[in-house]
């Protein structure tokens, strides 16, 4: 297989995860909503469910922003370097690996916050099963 289609379907991966990792989210901030008391206060688990869901889209935002703003800097910066030896942007541009790590260590980051999100919300399950069995 070649690296183009291998990196094609890694970004199909990573681009299906953030698509249901949304959905996710906005569902487990849902779910947070019905473990409220009558005062609108909400149990500690649940408080720290909803940070991390909160944190996920944070992560989810800049996961994007860091990778578009590499990528807009390091091809700039290479076309003009094209540009000037060759008078030309039509060649091929190298890309370490390095650029993307960043943006991937986020898009980690964001993957751990939204199912550390969903083991707060069982946490919370477990204890209120137990206090009531």
């Amino acid at each position: 297989m070649k690296g183009q289609e291998l990196w094609r379907q890694y970004q199909h991966h990573t681009r299906d995860i953030t698509e249901h990792g949304r959905k996710l989210g906005f569902a487990g901030a849902a779910i947070c909503w019905f473990f409220r008391d009558s005062s609108f206060t909400f149990p500690p688990a649940i408080l720290w469910a909803l940070a991390l869901f909160v944190g996920y889209f944070v992560l989810d935002l800049l996961h994007g922003f860091v990778g578009a703003i590499q990528i807009k800097s390091f091809t700039e910066e290479q076309e003009g370097r094209m540009w000037a030896e060759t008078r030309s942007l039509n060649g091929e541009i190298e890309v370490p690996r390095s650029l993307v790590r960043p943006a991937f260590s986020l898009f980690l980051a964001k993957v751990a916050f939204l199912l550390a999100g969903f083991v707060a919300v069982a946490i919370e399950i477990v204890i209120r099963i137990r206090s009531h069995g």
